[in-house]
C-alpha cells in the first residue's frame, strides 16, 4: 500500500503545482471536448455517491408506505421452548456483573433458561471476577449459569459462540453483548415472534432482531451523534428492509436465533470480522428469513472515548469488505430474487464503498474547481445546488425523520421524552463532523478489508460501565468517567493517512482563500475543521474529567 502511495502523493503534488499556475476560478484550460469528457469521468464518484443517496432515501420514504406500523406478533405455544442465552465477553471488568444479572433478570421460567458466560479474557483478575460474579447470581436467583472459559481464543468472538452453541440443546440462542442492558421483559415480548397467531412455528424464521437503545447518548458530541446514526438505521432502514426485503443483518447483539438455522448453515464463522452479518447472508442463501422489531428496544453504552469509536467503525468497515469478498459473487449470481429484493440486498451489502468514493471525491473535487472541471464554471448557485444539495438535503431528512419515529426509544416508563425531540434533531451537527473527519480512517479501513488478510484480528470496542442498573434502562443513571482503554492500538498507516489528507485540505484552503473561491474555501475549511475536531476531542475530554474529578474531591473536601 505504501508503494501505491508514493506515487499517487508524487502526481497529487505535479497536479497541484499545475493548477497553482492557473486561475482557480477561471474558465476551463482544456479544449471543448477534452474538458467535457474528462469532467464527466471525474465526477462519477459523486455520480455513485448520488445514486447511494437514492437508495437510502428509498428506504427511508419506503418506511412510511411499508414499515411504520408496529410488527404484530405470534402467539407462544402451549409448550415453552428452551432458551439459551449467552454472554460473549472478552476482558469486561467494567461491565460484566451488570450484563450477567440483567440476563439473570429476564422473564422466563428458570428450568427452560439457561445463561452461558463466554469468558475469552487473558486478564486472571478479571477471569476469576466473572467467575465469582456467575456463582454469585446463580445462588441468589437460582438461575442456571455456566461460565465457559477458553484458553485458546480461536475465532476471537465467533469461536466462542460456536464453542457455546455445541454445549446446549435449547432451541433458541439469545446474544447479548456485555455493554448491553436487556429489559426484564425482552423476551416474552420478542419469542412470540417466532410463532403465528395459532402457536405454529415458523420454521423459515432465522432470527428476530431487537432495535438498539441507548444509556448514555447524552454524555457527549459523540454519543450523540452515535446515537443519532443507530436511530436512522435501526428505525428506518432495518424497518424497512426487514419488511421489504424479509432481511436484516443480525447486529451482534440483541438478537434471538433459531438454533437449527445456525446448525443448517455450519454454525458460526470467523472468515470475517464482521461474523454476525456474515452468517445472516449464510442464512438468506439457505432460504431462511431474519426479522427486525423496532418495538423491542434493548439499550446499551455508546463508544465514549475517540479511540474506542475508532476500533470499532475499523471492524465494522474493514469487515463489511471481507464479506463481499465472501460473499457479493453468490448474492450476484447465485442467489435468485426478484429485481427489487437483489438490488437492496446488493445495496446493503456495498454500502462500504461510500468511504473510499467520499474520498476519491473529496481528492478530486478541488482540481475539478481549479482547473474549470467543476459545475461551477456554469455559476456558483449551480454549483451549490448539484454539490451541496443532495448531501445536506439526505442529512437533513434523514435526521428529521429518525429522529421523530425513534420516539420510543427516548420514553421514559412514566411516558415522558427523557430528550426532545429538537434536541435530538441537533445531533446532526456533531453526526456531520464525525462523518466528515472519519473519512480517512474508513477509507484506511476499507483498503485493510479489500487487501489484507480475512482472518484478522478482532479488536472489541472497550467498555467502561457509565452507567448503572436502575429501575428500568430509561431511568439508569450516570456514575463515574470513563475508564480509558487498557491498550492503545497504534496505527500508524491510518494516522499518516489522515495527516497527508489534512495537509492536502490546507493547502487548498490557502489556494482558493487567495482565489477568492468560496466553494473550494468552504470545503477545504468544513474538512480541516472536522479532522482537528476529532482529534482535539479526546483532550478535550480529558481536560474535562480532570475538572470533574477535581471539583468531586473539593466538595468532599
Amino acid at each position: 500500500m505504501w508503494t501505491l502511495a508514493l506515487p499517487a502523493l508524487a502526481l497529487w503534488g505535479w497536479l497541484f503545482n499545475h493548477s497553482l499556475t492557473h486561475d482557480l476560478v477561471g474558465p476551463p484550460h482544456l479544449v471543448p471536448t477534452s474538458a467535457l469528457i474528462a469532467g464527466i469521468v471525474l465526477h462519477i464518484p459523486y455520480a455513485l455517491i448520488v445514486l447511494l443517496f437514492v437508495f437510502g432515501l428509498r428506504e427511508r420514504i419506503g418506511y412510511f408506505f411499508s414499515a411504520r406500523e408496529p410488527v404484530p406478533p405470534g402467539r407462544l405455544p402451549g409448550f415453552t421452548p428452551k432458551i439459551c442465552v449467552q454472554l460473549p465477553m472478552f476482558n469486561e471488568a467494567a461491565v460484566a456483573r451488570r450484563i450477567i444479572e440483567a440476563a439473570a433478570a429476564l422473564e422466563w421460567p428458570s428450568d427452560r433458561l439457561e445463561i452461558q458466560v463466554l469468558d475469552d479474557s487473558t486478564e486472571p483478575d478479571t477471569r476469576a471476577m466473572v467467575e465469582e460474579v456467575c456463582a454469585e447470581v446463580g445462588r441468589r436467583t437460582g438461575r442456571r449459569l455456566s461460565f465457559v472459559h477458553r484458553t485458546d481464543r480461536s475465532g476471537y468472538k465467533a469461536g466462542a459462540l460456536e464453542a457455546g452453541r455445541h454445549l446446549t440443546d435449547a432451541e433458541f440462542i439469545v446474544i447479548l453483548d456485555a455493554d448491553f442492558l436487556p429489559p426484564p421483559d425482552y423476551l416474552v415480548r420478542a419469542m412470540p415472534h417466532f410463532y403465528d397467531m395459532a402457536g405454529k412455528p415458523l420454521r423459515k424464521l432465522a432470527l428476530v432482531q431487537a432495535q438498539w437503545g441507548h444509556l448514555n447518548d447524552d454524555r457527549s458530541p459523540l454519543t450523540a451523534a452515535q446515537a443519532l446514526w443507530v436511530d436512522d438505521h435501526h428505525t428506518l432502514q432495518q424497518s424497512w428492509r426487514s419488511v421489504v426485503l424479509g432481511f436484516v443483518n443480525f447486529t451482534g447483539t440483541a438478537g434471538i436465533w433459531r438454533a437449527s438455522a445456525l446448525e443448517a448453515v455450519g454454525g458460526w464463522s470467523s472468515s470475517s470480522l464482521v461474523e454476525d452479518c456474515e452468517i445472516s447472508f449464510r442464512t438468506l442463501f439457505a432460504g431462511y428469513r431474519t426479522k427486525f422489531v423496532k418495538e423491542i428496544i434493548v439499550p446499551a453504552e455508546l463508544p465514549q472515548t475517540m479511540a474506542a469509536y475508532r476500533s470499532q467503525q475499523k471492524r465494522w468497515t474493514q469487515g463489511w469488505v471481507q464479506l463481499q469478498r465472501l460473499h457479493l459473487g453468490r448474492l450476484l449470481f447465485g442467489h435468485g430474487v426478484g429485481f427489487r429484493r437483489k438490488t437492496g440486498l446488493i445495496a446493503m451489502m456495498t454500502i462500504s464503498w461510500q468511504w473510499p468514493l467520499w474520498f476519491l471525491w473529496l481528492a478530486i473535487f478541488p482540481f475539478l474547481l481549479a482547473e474549470g472541471l467543476s459545475l461551477a464554471v456554469f455559476g456558483s448557485e449551480i454549483a451549490l445546488l448539484a454539490y451541496l444539495a443532495p448531501p445536506v438535503t439526505f442529512a437533513i431528512f434523514s435526521a428529521l425523520v429518525a429522529t421523530c419515529e425513534a420516539r420510543p426509544t427516548y420514553t421514559t416508563a412514566n411516558g415522558r421524552l427523557r430528550i426532545s425531540i429538537p434536541a435530538r434533531f441537533l445531533r446532526l451537527f456533531p453526526y456531520l463532523v464525525v462523518n466528515a473527519g472519519m473519512v480517512p480512517h474508513h477509507f484506511c479501513a476499507f483498503l485493510e478489508g479489500l487487501f489484507g488478510p480475512m482472518h484478522a484480528e478482532f479488536e472489541r470496542t472497550p467498555k467502561t460501565a457509565q452507567i448503572t442498573v436502575g429501575t428500568t434502562a430509561a431511568e439508569a443513571r450516570p456514575v463515574a468517567p470513563a475508564l480509558r482503554p487498557s491498550r492503545r492500538i497504534a496505527r500508524p498507516g491510518y494516522v499518516a493517512a489522515e495527516a497527508v489528507f489534512f495537509i492536502m485540505q490546507l493547502a487548498w484552503l490557502a489556494a482558493f482563500v487567495q482565489a477568492g473561491s468560496l466553494l473550494g474555501t468552504t470545503s477545504a475549511a468544513w474538512l480541516i475543521a472536522s479532522i482537528l475536531a476529532l482529534r482535539l476531542a479526546p483532550i478535550v475530554g480529558r481536560y474535562r474529567a480532570r475538572l470533574s474529578l477535581r471539583s468531586q474531591q473539593d466538595a468532599r473536601s
